[in-house]
């Protein structure tokens, strides 16, 4: 708020070098994954889509710049627009997870390019969608944390913090289950914590580790067979050219491990880069909340919330991921039925941020079954989440609008990306809207704006009768 001149200076240096950052680690994931690609296609004959958000913005970011600068400054205008929310409305939260955050502007910015608003060639659109976009954001920027706010309180026993990330409404299901499956139980049920766990899991917390091991069972899964086939000599030199060219550059081996690890590489690049600008917008962002909205409840990022039921974590992790493995023969049998444009691969990473919160908050009531239960349920979900994303063509794939952008590029590869969280259904409301013909982008606008100031008028009503009812 009061930063000197060169403070100034030095944080837009980062924000600018941070873009720059993230640009760069896509471009290393995007070249991992110009090898994965044509060779799981030609093996399975399937499109297959690895669910991270991390890796999904950065490819997104660094293929098309028009969505990018779009959802930058959704991000921006959403961030003041929830300061504005929360000094007016009854739901006093601060959304302070900055990468999530700006995730989920460039989810609702590409959204918005498949629901009708030319803001490539169309400066009013751009407009509308810049408009529509930060006020359905900064709507679930108040709404997620406050859904959750209950089982919060239980969690940590405070109400002074609360809780925003991308898996909110999954967490705050999670709870709603554990809660139920307390009021049924004859008993209090078992917590999680108290079970011995082996120590030796406990690996999976570190996001490199769980990356990387996931990645490389899916590079296994496309290079084996395909360089088996390659070995035997069952590709066609014309037909599979490009598939050979990958498996001929030195021993294919050396190359699935090298490319699985490039993944990782990538993504760490892009996690750095998103750091480095978002902790100098946080920060301000944080300044002017503090000095501008009495009692407000800062939400933060979901690890928050795993030292109170360590156990929780490792059985939400597991459960969640073997929703997961359930999932992808769900959509195995749909892709080959057609009826998917792509079938999804367990994530490691979504299923362990995601199932281990959603174990904390299933076990706040439910015990270990509601641990369990609730972060299965979360894991299906998130597993489904990109389905509707690529039923919905609000994500680029091969034959729609968004894919057509990244035609005769290089980065044809961002197809095998989606969303991988709960809360990312909030863009499914634009886009489902966006199918009404012509009517379409207006509405969404039109309603945006609609709910986001009945939550003020309802904020400001509410203080006003609260204030008459106080005795003089």
């Amino acid at each position: 708020m009061r930063k000197s001149f060169s403070q100034i200076i030095i944080s837009s240096f980062k924000v600018s070098v941070g873009f720059l950052v993230l640009g760069g680690g896509a471009g290393v994931l995007v070249s991992s994954l110009n090898f994965f690609q044509p060779l799981f296609q030609r093996v399975y004959n399937l499109n297959g889509v690895i669910p991270n958000n991390d890796a999904f913005a950065g490819a997104l970011t660094e293929s098309l710049p028009s969505i990018a600068t779009l959802g930058s400054l959704i991000m921006v205008i959403a961030m003041i627009l929830n300061i504005i929310l929360a000094t007016f409305s009854r739901l006093k939260y601060v959304y302070l997870s900055g990468h999530v955050l700006y995730y989920s502007s460039l989810m609702l910015a590409a959204v918005m390019y498949t629901s009708g608003y030319d803001f490539q060639n169309n400066s009013s659109d751009f407009a509308m969608a810049l408009i529509a976009g930060s006020s359905i954001l900064a709507i679930y920027m108040v709404v997620s944390p406050s859904v959750q706010q209950k089982y919060m309180i239980q969690i940590t026993g405070t109400n002074e913090i609360a809780l925003g990330h991308t898996g909110g409404f999954g967490y705050a299901l999670s709870g709603l289950i554990g809660q139920g499956i307390a009021k049924i139980a004859k008993k209090k049920p078992l917590s999680t914590e108290e079970i011995k766990f082996p120590q030796s899991l406990y690996f999976f917390r570190n996001t490199l580790v769980s990356i990387s091991l996931t990645v490389f069972l899916f590079y296994i899964f496309a290079f084996l067979p395909a360089g088996i086939l390659y070995e035997l000599g069952k590709f066609d030199k014309a037909a599979d050219a490009g598939v050979i060219s990958i498996l001929a550059q030195k021993n294919w081996v050396v190359t699935m491990i090298i490319s699985a690890f490039t993944f990782t590489a990538g993504v760490e690049i892009i996690l750095f880069g998103v750091r480095l600008f978002i902790g100098e917008l946080v920060p301000m962002f944080k300044g002017f909340s503090d000095k501008l909205i009495k009692n407000a409840k800062v939400a933060v990022d979901c690890p928050v919330v795993f030292p109170y039921a360590p156990n929780a974590i490792i059985i939400g992790f597991i459960s969640s991921f073997f929703a997961g493995i359930i999932g992808f023969f769900i959509t195995l049998g749909l892709g080959y039925s057609a009826l998917i444009p792509a079938i999804i691969l367990p994530g490691l990473v979504p299923h362990f941020f995601l199932g281990a919160t959603s174990g904390v908050f299933g076990n706040i009531k439910g015990g270990i079954w509601g641990a369990v239960i609730g972060s299965f349920v979360g894991g299906l979900i998130i597993t489904f989440i990109p389905v509707f994303f690529g039923l919905g063509n609000w994500v680029p794939l091969v034959t729609n609008e968004l894919g057509n952008l990244i035609k005769g590029t290089n980065k044809q590869s961002l197809i095998t990306l989606n969303w991988g969280d709960t809360d990312y259904f909030i863009g499914y409301i634009p886009g489902i809207l966006g199918l009404i013909p012509k009517a379409g982008k207006y509405i969404i606008l039109g309603l945006s704006l609609f709910v986001y100031f009945v939550f003020i008028i309802d904020g400001i009503i509410k203080k006003h009768f609260k204030n008459r009812a106080k005795p003089a």
